[in-house]
């Protein structure tokens, strides 16, 4: 062999390990093993290494594809919203977009918790980008909507639109799973009775109750910095809130939170120790009225529809942020959610007698996205009636049962 001819077998051995180290697909496999770490674990306690060591690759390698971890999420939380925006581009109709992401979401569960949580920690400029993207989803949906029911004002078919995609982010927050075709087909009748709700059947708004109790009402310092923690710890998330920024919002100084609470830590633990509190407090108002276990269950929906209505950034915290709480608070905040589900699935059994235990926690959990995410999208929370409103579609997706589309 001569030199030129050595030469040419190197440079062709070399080629062919640099393609075996490079997969063509590897970009991908990052932002996928990223967007399952980002979901399991939360952003900031991921690092690049704990990445690339799931993709079986050194960080520096990694960095061939993204600038840092924040370019890193970025790309998940595109790819993400861009699934999502896909399947509704491709639907001719509604029943065809209701039975496609049905089936296509059980391969993409962690999508709303990558939006609602963790896209959070983008730069606001590229977030609000992103929004758009979804709001141009909910349009789409809402155009769908539109075709089959045509006698739905714009605001309305919106308000259903957002419905439907709760129903499908619903599985993010839960691990409950049933086999494919089942799984399937629930999400499919869940849906499906979110985005054909007859609405305006509920009597028409009494005198509004203000968010939280506190308007026209004097609060202490005190309350001033746990309202402005409340709302900073669900916009922005625990993590990426400072005592600074909780001062500058509530107008106080560094001494005078410290001394209500002495960590930021506290603020969290006495946010969510108000969340359960009055939770429990409209629970129990509903459940120590007489009645049919329907009329229970409804009126057990309506008080959760009031509180979410009234504090949506508490809902926010439970939703999102119990993982930093210490660990004691963290398991009995989680054992409270469970007890809380187990109430909802033993009174929806009563009231749909044989339903199976894990469907029951499927469509509870999907009722109370819907109306966790309505409350929580400023779209929505402008509208006088959005609590008559969102009370019917709950109620549409736990008596789902009969729900059935199109052959």
């Amino acid at each position: 062999m001569t030199d030129s001819e050595g030469r040419a077998a190197m440079q062709t051995e070399g080629t062919r390990r640099r393609t075996a180290r490079r997969p063509p697909d590897r970009k991908a496999r990052i932002v996928s093993a990223a967007a399952e770490l980002f979901r399991t674990r939360g952003y900031h306690n991921v690092s690049l290494a704990d990445v690339a060591s799931e993709v079986g690759i050194t960080a520096p390698a990694l960095y061939r594809h993204f600038r840092g971890k924040p370019d890193l999420l970025l790309h998940v939380v595109e790819s993400t919203v861009a699934a999502v925006a896909a399947s509704v581009a491709t639907a001719p109709d509604l029943d065809t977009y209701l039975r496609t992401s049905a089936s296509e979401t059980q391969d993409r569960r962690g999508s709303a918790v990558l939006w609602q949580r963790e896209a959070r920690h983008l730069p606001e400029d590229r977030r609000k980008e992103q929004r758009q993207v979804l709001n141009g989803v909910a349009e789409g949906i809402g155009s769908l909507i539109h075709t089959a029911r045509p006698e739905l004002s714009h605001a309305d078919r919106q308000l259903l639109a957002w419905a439907v995609l709760a129903v499908y982010g619903s599985v993010s927050w839960h691990r409950t799973s049933l086999p494919r075709r089942r799984f399937e087909g629930l999400l499919y009748r869940l849906a499906y009775a979110a985005a054909h709700c007859p609405l305006g059947t509920s009597p028409a708004p009494g005198a509004a109750t203000p968010p939280g109790g506190y308007a026209g009402l004097a609060m202490s310092r005190r309350e001033e910095i746990l309202v402005e923690a409340i709302r900073l710890f669900d916009e922005r998330g625990f993590q990426s809130v400072s005592t600074d920024d909780i001062g500058q919002a509530a107008g106080a100084t560094g001494p005078s939170i410290y001394k209500h609470f002495p960590t930021k830590t506290d603020l969290l633990v006495a946010a969510v120790m108000r969340g359960g509190e009055q939770r429990r407090a409209g629970t129990a108002q509903a459940l120590s009225e007489q009645g049919t276990p329907r009329e229970t269950l409804e009126r057990l929906l309506r008080s959760y529809v009031d509180f979410a209505v009234g504090e949506s950034h508490l809902i926010g915290l439970l939703i999102g942020e119990l993982d930093q709480l210490p660990e004691r608070e963290r398991k009995a905040a989680r054992q409270t959610q469970r007890e809380y589900l187990g109430l909802w699935v033993r009174l929806l059994d009563e009231v749909r007698p044989g339903l199976d235990p894990a469907e029951a926690r499927i469509t509870v959990s999907a009722a109370l996205t819907v109306i966790d995410n309505a409350a929580r999208t400023g779209a929505s929370g402008d509208r006088p009636d959005l609590a008559e409103r969102l009370t019917e579609i709950g109620a549409a997706v736990l008596l789902a049962e009969s729900a059935t589309g199109p052959a």
